[in-house]
């Protein structure tokens, strides 16, 4: 096990390059780290982890950085501090009017087949699952691969086919206990499979009549936030979110969807278990070249309480997948090496760690370095699953 950790682990300052940068960012306003910024020149790219920490190695000494809402900053390596700043986008009163908010949704739609590719593409992809058990990590996987899409939205008419998504994985890691123990019960959380992921992600419509809907304008009225919450009669339903959207061309540029259910539990065997929180949050970028809008990042989040049948305990699941895809578009074969419908956590691949050495798409946070670190110190009596050798 201590050989997991020297590969995990090693330092950055041994891969020699003209100009790199570990560094943070942080909101402006609140100095709380910010995720999903992008950092990037012509060259090379990443993206903040949770933590806002990236790392960005480049032979070009230009830097940007760049989140919808916030202020883009331009600078280059030897200029950027180890922590840096970014200011959102203040809010504009409305000068474009609306008749109505569903009038703008029914733009949204009417624009998909000039926004969004309507046929197959190939793209990139890196995905990584977290499990954390009453608040503490119990798993990391990371996946990264190729992929084809039939399409990327689904209108109105369309339905998902089983062959909608070909995944070929090229490279994995992954370190985690198998099942958790509560009261001489056994309990094994599934993970979403790759085929749950993506499904998820491309699911962002809602039915605007039983919404309330807000318009909150920026960027000197070309993009507007739609907020929306649920206003109908279920109890059981509390849904809130928001859309983003370029009034240029009606094209949907960030969704976030926010659930926190009034449910009942579900039996299973000695068991019962419900949802008590879900979000997702999809961001989309235009492609210069083909001049669609692509899934750029996308993030799932759920919370599952559970409990046994006599209720002397309870325990919470917490699972996030998030999800980067790049190289959009790209002419190159794909072969499926994997089982899209299966539990993540249960496929098997070879480690290999002059990838997971040379790659920056994710940087492991800090909670996340800690926990391997743990595991390095577990004895036999844990059941490890991991693909190091």
């Amino acid at each position: 096990m201590k050989k997991i950790l020297f590969l995990l682990l090693l330092p950055f300052t041994l891969i020699n390059a003209q100009n790199q940068k570990l560094g943070v960012v942080l909101d402006g306003e609140s100095k709380k780290p910010i995720e999903f910024v992008d950092v990037y020149n012509t060259n090379d790219n990443t993206v903040t982890n949770e933590n806002g920490k990236y790392f960005l190695l480049s032979n070009n000494d230009s830097i940007s950085f760049y989140k919808l809402g916030y202020e883009e900053i331009k600078t280059t390596f030897n200029q950027l501090p180890d922590t840096l700043l970014l200011f959102s986008k203040p809010f504009e009163l409305a000068e474009v009017v609306l008749s109505n908010e569903d009038s703008l949704l029914n733009l949204i739609k009417k624009a998909f087949s000039e926004n969004y590719p309507n046929t197959n593409f190939n793209e990139k992809f890196f995905i990584r699952s977290l499990l954390r058990y009453d608040g503490d990590i119990t798993r990391i996987q990371d996946i990264q691969g190729k992929l084809n899409r039939r399409t990327l939205l689904y209108g109105k008419d369309m339905e998902l086919k089983k062959k909608d998504f070909i995944f070929q994985v090229q490279n994995m890691r992954k370190i985690g206990l198998e099942e958790i123990t509560e009261n001489e019960t056994d309990i094994y959380f599934k993970f979403r499979s790759l085929r749950a992921i993506l499904t998820e992600t491309v699911q962002i419509g809602i039915n605007s009549k039983n919404f309330e809907i807000e318009e909150k304008y920026f960027d000197n009225q070309s993009k507007v936030r739609l907020e929306f919450k649920y206003n109908g009669e279920n109890q059981k339903i509390n849904n809130q979110g928001y859309y983003i959207i370029n009034l240029e061309d009606k094209a949907i540029l960030e969704f976030y969807l926010k659930i926190e259910p009034n449910s009942d539990f579900i039996q299973k065997k000695d068991i019962k278990y419900k949802l008590n929180f879900y979000e997702k949050n999809v961001i989309f970028k235009k492609d210069t070249k083909s001049g669609k809008y692509v899934i750029k990042n996308g993030k799932i989040r759920s919370i599952v309480e559970v409990k046994n049948n006599e209720e002397t305990f309870q325990t919470f699941f917490d699972s996030e997948d998030i999800l980067k895809s790049y190289g959009h578009f790209l002419d190159m074969k794909i072969k499926k090496n994997v089982n899209e419908n299966k539990d993540v956590f249960k496929l098997d691949f070879p480690y290999n760690k002059d990838f997971w050495h040379a790659q920056n798409q994710l940087l492991l946070t800090d909670e996340m370095l800690e926990f391997i670190e743990t595991v390095g110190k577990m004895n036999e009596e844990f059941d490890i699953n991991s693909n190091f050798k």
